[in-house]
């Protein structure tokens, strides 16, 4: 997908704003760094836009990936800032966030969007993808809560699955 700069990057901008935004407000710890980080992943986008092939993956997926990375870098910088500022007085603890507690964020946040998703699903396929996938049933038992045959759990599953990946596409969520 070869776009021409300017026009390529104001559809995109439009087209995915909010959900980068989303991104880092689901990221960052201080919301009152939002719009600096987003100031700064478009920026970022803006120079790496040539760079973009469709081959490495969708389009969102690249963007949201620029956006984590820029985040990570703000942080670090912002760490390092405060360091200088107060270096050589008592007392200064320096606080970071562990990139395990980070991933867990992120983790939760992708939890949510995906129950959504789910709440979304017609009956049975919600109960199914539920009671199969998230509650870890066998088949058999499934389809025994249900009262439906195994052969109508094992293919209403696969239509679950369907719509519910049609949801987080539609969503833009990234698992």
């Amino acid at each position: 997908m070869k776009l021409e700069h300017d026009h390529g990057f104001s559809v995109f901008y439009e087209k995915y704003k909010d959900s980068i935004y989303k991104v880092i407000r689901f990221i960052s710890m201080n919301s009152e760094d939002v719009d600096d980080i987003a100031q700064e992943v478009f920026l970022n986008i803006y120079r790496s836009f040539p760079k973009y092939s469709q081959e490495r993956g969708s389009f969102y997926t690249w963007a949201a990936a620029i956006a984590k990375n820029t985040y990570y870098t703000y942080r670090k910088n912002r760490m390092k800032e405060r360091e200088r500022i107060f270096e050589g007085e008592t007392g200064f603890e320096t606080f970071s966030a562990k990139d395990d507690f980070i991933e867990t964020l992120e983790n939760k946040v992708v939890e949510q969007e995906l129950r959504e998703a789910i709440e979304t699903l017609p009956e049975p396929e919600k109960s199914i993808i539920l009671l199969k996938e998230i509650d870890n049933y066998t088949l058999e038992k499934t389809s025994q809560v249900l009262n439906i045959s195994s052969r109508t759990v094992s293919r209403k599953l696969l239509k679950a699955l369907d719509l519910l990946r049609e949801e987080l596409e539609r969503r833009k969520v990234i698992l």
